[in-house]
């Protein structure tokens, strides 16, 4: 299985004809993937290479510790084997930085390890919220939906910026992973990695497949909520990451940011992804009460 690389700068710049083309292209790996890497998409390789310093210091730095993550916030710092991504399995081998919905953040050292983080994270995100904003825009122009139908449902109240360190391992239980095997829970999924690899992603015979960094790229992948709203025409692939081995120096780091509706909003079938061949499976639920259940079962035990 070969992810597909699209293009995003017709959408982004281009003429409808080339809107409706990138758009037809992102429903098709939508579709038939779930996941794919998308270039050209607005955001520059300085900031980006910023963002991963920043996750670097953090992750090298004590100041992390100031704030630890509370489940019911979505908010702060998970120490290592402090999540269970697959709760059949070892408690995974990474740790994290969440950040949820940063416009409504409030300052000061009960929410962030430093004040420059907080200022970079604020900057950063507000770029990531443009991405996810553009890739939604062609969901909503695939699937022929109104114009803003995903973005007045994604105002930010549970759109969550994350970052991840995945050490070298020196010990690994049977069955233990750096990101145990999961589907995302909410619309989609915008993923930075590093250059170290470890991404797969399940296809549909059930193998892993690598799903390793491509230089300037981004990968972009839809969740449960999307499969939902969408009848399942849009896939929720399950994806894990592998261990890192103890001889790789620095392991590895990945930016995830999980674009993910209001926790009132209510997740019903869109209409023209219903047919008789596709009938409905999926009765309504709030968003919130979906993503809370999958973020507090993934609290190691």
């Amino acid at each position: 299985m070969n992810l597909p690389i699209i293009d995003m700068a017709d959408f982004l710049e281009g003429s409808p004809e080339g809107q409706a083309r990138v758009a037809r292209e992102i429903y098709e790996a939508a579709h038939g993937v779930g996941f794919l890497y998308l270039k050209n998409f607005g955001m520059s390789e300085d900031m980006l290479e910023a963002a991963f310093d920043v996750a670097h210091s953090l992750f090298n730095s004590d100041e992390k510790l100031k704030v630890p993550f509370n489940p019911e916030q979505n908010h702060g710092y998970t120490k290592m084997q402090g999540e269970a991504l697959d709760p059949s399995k070892p408690a995974d081998l990474k740790e994290t930085f969440t950040c949820r919905d940063l416009a409504r953040r409030p300052s000061g050292a009960e929410y962030w390890p430093n004040p420059q983080f907080e200022a970079f994270m604020r900057c950063f995100h507000s770029r990531i919220v443009k991405i996810a904003s553009d890739v939604m825009a062609a969901f909503a122009l695939a699937l022929k939906l109104p114009d803003g139908f995903f973005d007045e449902k994604h105002t930010g109240l549970t759109q969550t910026l994350r970052l991840l360190h995945y050490p070298p391992a020196e010990v690994v239980s049977e069955g233990q992973l750096g990101a145990g095997a999961h589907t995302d829970y909410g619309t989609l999924t915008v993923l930075f990695q590093d250059n170290a690899g470890g991404l797969q992603v399940q296809n549909l015979e059930g193998e892993w497949i690598d799903a390793p960094p491509v230089p300037g790229a981004v990968v972009i992948n839809t969740g449960d909520l999307m499969a939902r709203w969408s009848n399942d025409v849009f896939k929720s692939t399950p994806h894990r990451v592998i261990t890192r081995p103890a001889t790789m120096k620095n392991g590895r780091q990945s930016i995830a940011f999980f674009s993910d509706p209001d926790p009132e909003v209510l997740i019903e079938t869109i209409p023209s992804c219903i047919t008789a061949e596709n009938p409905a499976k999926y009765p309504p639920i709030t968003a919130g009460a979906h993503i809370r259940e999958r973020i507090m079962a993934s609290q190691a035990k």
